[in-house]
């Protein structure tokens, strides 16, 4: 599969049904999911045969683009149970059930039996609720030996100086502008740019 077809298929899963500002869950653009998930399966071979973790998976594009690319076994985890009814909607249309399973859960609660093999995540950017970012990398570096993350760029050397302070390397993978179409209520622009950056974090 070529990066500009997981492109395209993941921009055909629908965004979250209805999505809550106290959870900030805006829908992960489908040319950045699929930048992040080409890297780590092709750069770094983090996809391909692994165990996948989608913390804060919403409707579930990074995580089904994983699956795409050859993830042994996805877990999908959110707390909003409507996105991953369209998460796994998603997964049977595209084939992909048998290697997909979801769990409804706050991620600072969700446990797994083991350390999985990589974590995938979009998660809140700590905005709305101050801290939400640094909950989601600790639930991350808890559960998994890799971890991809997409954050705002101004928050970048904060949280890599966390992370490394907690005994793991981190590399800034790129940084790109991503242009958010209005979906919540307050918003009256017909979009709105932020600067993010992907990090791969490992031991």
């Amino acid at each position: 599969m070529r990066k500009r077809q997981l492109e395209i298929i993941l921009s055909q899963i629908p965004p979250h049904p209805k999505p809550r500002l106290s959870l900030e869950q805006y829908t992960t653009p489908p040319h950045l999911a699929a930048r992040l998930l080409w890297i780590a399966a092709y750069t770094y071979g983090d996809i391909v045969d692994q165990e996948v973790v989608d913390l804060g998976a919403g409707t579930g594009r990074l995580g089904l683009g994983a699956a795409l690319l050859g993830s042994s076994y996805v877990v999908l985890v959110d707390v909003d149970v409507n996105a991953l009814k369209v998460s796994l909607e998603q997964a049977e249309r595209l084939g992909l059930r048998a290697w997909v399973d979801a769990v409804c859960s706050d991620v600072r609660m969700f446990h797994a039996s083991r350390r999985v093999d990589c974590i995938v995540q979009n998660p809140p950017f700590g905005v709305h609720r101050r801290g939400a970012d640094v909950e989601f990398l600790e639930s991350a570096i808890r559960l998994a030996n890799v971890i991809y993350s997409i954050h705002k760029a101004e928050t970048l050397d904060y949280l890599q100086r966390r992370v490394r302070r907690a005994g793991k390397s981190v590399r800034l993978l790129f940084e790109e502008v991503v242009r958010l179409p209005p979906t919540m209520p307050h918003h009256y622009k017909r979009e709105h740019a932020i600067r993010v950056g992907v990090v791969r974090i490992s031991n």
